[in-house]
């Protein structure tokens, strides 16, 4: 029996999930780039020499930052992306983009793809697909995204929406969901996908339809294992889904200089009061997925307290 381990690393505000099946690797995102030294030491420690693929779940500087490094550094067979246009309304920091901000985003994009071209590595456009999820696989492990599609380009191109040709959303709009069954266990990865209560009908509610059609295809009710969709905010783990999640454990990219005051922790622990929860402020965290779910605790102190970050 093969057993799945999820490295989620010692990050705030920042994913850098590392996928380990039979002596295969990959990334979930690769972090804000200041955590490079502490990505490359994980690496280091564990013999981790060559990665099956990195996948970018969307385009902020907190989950891409360290692709082009990784990718110049590390013999990666495949890059899964979705194409990424400059549309944002506002920054990965939640503040007014304007043309600075998504010329130096499209900058990081083109490195990124450069580089991947450079070594060789496949390039996967995730919304050419053609389809509203796929399947990723490391080794024989089957990896589903879902919302591959390029939302915020639809609602700009189109010349019959009322948004045509206006940059006014955020580039977690675009955000892929990810869902493993392993062994019988449920894994959501729910990288910073939105639960936004707006009356815009496409953006409306989308890690509760992600999750709903999650459910519907594996005929499901439970996640086993939750890492919190937008580091642990309140605005997007709404009671409404975590009631629907009912975790059993739930690993948070954050600290609690912003969690405490968030409704997060309530409503996970009033959904399921068994409920683990995990935060990536002084340690790292190895699941092992096998006929049960266990993980170790690494004391790492994370490099955004160390270096003071706000």
């Amino acid at each position: 029996m093969k057993e799945l381990k999820i490295h989620f690393l010692n990050t705030i505000w920042s994913d850098a999930i590392i996928l380990e099946y039979n002596n295969h690797f990959a990334f979930i995102d690769t972090g804000s780039k200041f955590y490079y030294p502490m990505i490359e030491k994980h690496l280091k420690d564990f013999n981790i020499n060559k990665l099956d693929f990195i996948l970018l779940t969307h385009f902020h500087n907190d989950h891409y930052g360290n692709a082009a490094s990784l990718l110049r550094n590390y013999p990666v067979d495949k890059l899964y992306i979705k194409e990424y246009y400059g549309l944002d309304g506002s920054t990965s920091s939640g503040g007014q983009s304007n043309d600075e901000y998504t010329e130096n985003e499209l900058k990081n994009y083109h490195e990124i793809i450069d580089t991947a071209n450079n070594r060789n590595t496949e390039i996967i456009y995730l919304n050419r697909l053609g389809k509203n999820n796929t399947s990723i696989y490391l080794d024989e492990v089957e990896i589903e995204a879902y919302d591959i599609e390029s939302r915020l380009y639809n609602l700009y191109s189109n010349p019959e929406s009322k948004f045509y040709q206006q940059k006014l959303f955020n580039e977690n709009f675009d955000c892929l969901g990810l869902f493993i069954k392993h062994l019988g266990h449920n894994i959501f990865l729910g990288a910073d996908v939105t639960c936004s209560k707006t009356d815009i009908p496409e953006l409306k509610g989308l890690s509760l339809i992600m999750v709903n059609e999650i459910y519907r295809k594996h005929n499901i009710n439970h996640i086993d294992l939750y890492k919190s969709c937008h580091h642990g905010g309140t605005g997007t783990n709404t009671k409404e889904l975590c009631e629907l999640l009912k975790a059993k454990y739930t690993v948070v990219t954050n600290t609690d200089r912003w969690l405490d005051t968030y409704d997060t922790f309530q409503f996970l622990r009033e959904s399921n009061p068994d409920v683990v929860i995990l935060k990536t402020d002084f340690n790292k965290y190895i699941f092992t997925i096998n006929k049960d779910i266990q993980y170790e605790t690494i004391p790492e102190t994370s490099l955004f307290i160390t270096l003071k970050k706000d």
